[in-house]
């Protein structure tokens, strides 16, 4: 058991100079090297933002259940065209300030269950 927490410890002791070596280089010109190329980088796919904001008219109102039936317009931040969904709303929102057939402009944000609700809604004037 010593012998086994003996190597442990001088396997880490030699790991520290890269380790501090790492950790300082930059990505700049180093003497000799060529400097890195950010640009080819694969990056992954980019993540959809957590709010956005939309126009769109309501066609339905159900209170009872905190949604909405509307019809947007392309929301370009998220990916979404024009289309006509039902969308949660949040307690914040009041459903008894819109009626079907008002054009609303409106902000939802991404929940930790990964959908979308609206947050803030208020009739276009």
């Amino acid at each position: 058991m010593r012998t086994l927490m003996m190597s442990a410890i001088a396997a880490v002791v030699l790991a520290m100079p890269a380790m501090a070596e790492e950790k300082a280089m930059d990505h700049g010109k180093l003497a000799g090297q060529k400097m890195m190329d950010h640009s080819k980088m694969d990056h992954g796919p980019m993540a959809k933002p957590v709010e956005a904001s939309g126009v769109g008219v309501i066609n339905s109102v159900d209170r009872e259940k905190g949604t909405i039936n509307i019809t947007h317009e392309p929301m370009p931040e998220l990916g979404w065209p024009t289309m006509t969904m039902d969308m949660p709303v949040t307690k914040r929102v009041d459903l008894g300030a819109v009626k079907p057939g008002d054009q609303v402009d409106f902000k939802v944000k991404l929940g930790r269950d990964k959908q979308y609700r609206v947050m803030e809604m208020e009739a276009v004037k």
